[in-house]
């Protein structure tokens, strides 16, 4: 479907009918993408499948207080506003991780090397 072509009657700003046809774009070209209110909950389970990875490991971030959840016991869940922020300061963190590798590489780094182990 060409959004392009979508009728200036529908009202909303400039600015909104962009932001509106570039989320049709990334959903109709993205088939992970998921959209939720901010304040909707999610479970462990689920929070886990929308981060990659398992739900043990969303379970361990909460206990360790990288991700606030709501509830007790068995049954917790996490706002998908936190599992946002959560994404943004992981991928801040992984960012700033690559830049101070790539600052201790000069021209006198050795070239990595394969060793043989048999």
């Amino acid at each position: 479907m060409s959004w392009s072509r979508v009728p200036d009657a529908l009202e909303a700003s400039g600015s909104t009918r962009d932001a509106f046809l570039r989320l049709v774009d990334v959903l109709e070209s993205s088939p992970e993408a998921v959209v939720l209110p901010s304040d909707a909950l999610v479970s462990t389970q689920k929070a886990a499948d929308l981060l990659g990875v398992s739900r043990m490991t969303v379970v361990r971030l909460i206990d360790r207080g990288e991700l606030a959840a709501e509830g007790g016991g068995i049954h917790r869940h996490i706002a998908a506003s936190e599992l946002a922020r959560y994404q943004a300061a992981s991928a801040a963190r992984r960012r700033a991780a690559l830049h101070g590798l790539a600052q201790e590489i000069s021209e006198g780094t050795p070239p990595d090397q394969v060793i043989s182990t048999r």
